[in-house]
């Protein structure tokens, strides 16, 4: 006790630290204040230089590359041009981005109809089978894009299951494999993770109390997901649409492999350009109207999710 009270005595004696104060305009003091330093400079520093290094460099050299002239013994010539993107307006790239389009509206919409139940099921589930469920769902990404294709190969094939099991029916087999059916079956399968897993995470979020309650009051199971889950999940449908229709749109492995010459989507063109025809400025006109495109509809999504959101709290 003697000691704490020497310790408190001292430190009143002491006199008040003096506020550093300079004068300003006009006459008066102000205190100076220690600036925080900027540590999220410091944080997101490396990763800025990564995506300048890695991303914006590369996109600007392919914007570069879009607007001069194509030449068979140089990449390009120095003379700038607009002619790589007029022919984009021509009918055969119009019906190449179109069909590219419908590919990925059907892949996004295939893929939230399977995908609400599965993540549902997911969200409600044990914590065991919740782990289960999960590893099947996540496991084949682990897998070659191309060996889960062959597999598909084997099931749609003219000689495949789908076939021999309508041969043993009496039935005649079908065409399959190679139309833009077997695309759309091929990007749903490789690609319905990534719409899962953003749904399962905004259905767990909702307390299961308010379907009992909505249960309770005599609304049926479709009553209930309409007025309670559907609303309440939207956030997680939003994010898995934006994200499987954006890279449905770049897909190319599953449209080359499973797909026709016939219906082909925008990435087999960029290939083709680059690696057989070697006109990296039609190429790079592409890819960079694709690019375009693709964050022109991911911005006019988002901007009509906002209104939406407002227009709802406004109720």
């Amino acid at each position: 006790m003697r000691g704490k009270e020497a310790t408190l005595a001292k430190a009143a004696a002491e006199p008040p630290a003096a506020d550093i104060r300079v004068p300003v305009r006009g006459g008066a003091l102000s205190d100076i204040q220690p600036r925080a330093q900027p540590v999220w400079a410091a944080l997101t520093g490396p990763y800025a230089i990564f995506l300048l290094v890695l991303l914006v460099v590369p996109f600007a050299n392919v914007a570069l590359f879009s607007i001069h002239h194509y030449s068979s013994t140089h990449i390009d010539l120095p003379q700038l041009t607009l002619e790589n993107y007029r022919k984009l307006l021509t009918p055969y790239y119009a019906r190449l981005f179109g069909r590219t389009l419908e590919i990925g509206l059907f892949t996004t919409v295939l893929c939230a109809l399977f995908g609400y139940p599965l993540a549902y099921s997911l969200a409600r589930a044990g914590r065991r089978m919740q782990t289960l469920g999960l590893f099947l769902l996540i496991m084949p990404l682990m897998v070659s894009t191309v060996i889960r294709i062959f597999g598909w190969l084997v099931i749609l094939g003219r000689n495949g299951v789908v076939n021999q099991a309508l041969a043993a029916l009496g039935l005649e087999p079908i065409k399959l494999l190679y139309t833009e059916t077997a695309v759309v079956i091929g990007l749903v399968n490789v690609f319905m993770p990534f719409m899962v897993l953003p749904l399962m995470a905004a259905i767990d979020r909702i307390p299961p109390s308010l379907e009992e309650a909505a249960r309770n009051l005599g609304a049926n199971w479709y009553q209930m997901f309409c007025r309670t889950i559907l609303p309440l999940s939207l956030p997680g449908l939003i994010s898995g649409c934006l994200l499987v229709y954006s890279i449905s749109l770049s897909a190319f492995v599953t449209p080359a492999l499973m797909g026709s010459p016939q219906g082909r989507m925008v990435a087999q063109q960029i290939y083709d350009e680059v690696l057989v025809s070697f006109n990296w400025p039609s190429a790079s006109s592409l890819a960079l109207a694709l690019v375009l495109l693709t964050a022109v509809l991911v911005f006019a999504a988002l901007l009509l999710t906002r209104r939406a959101g407002r227009m709802e709290r406004g109720r």
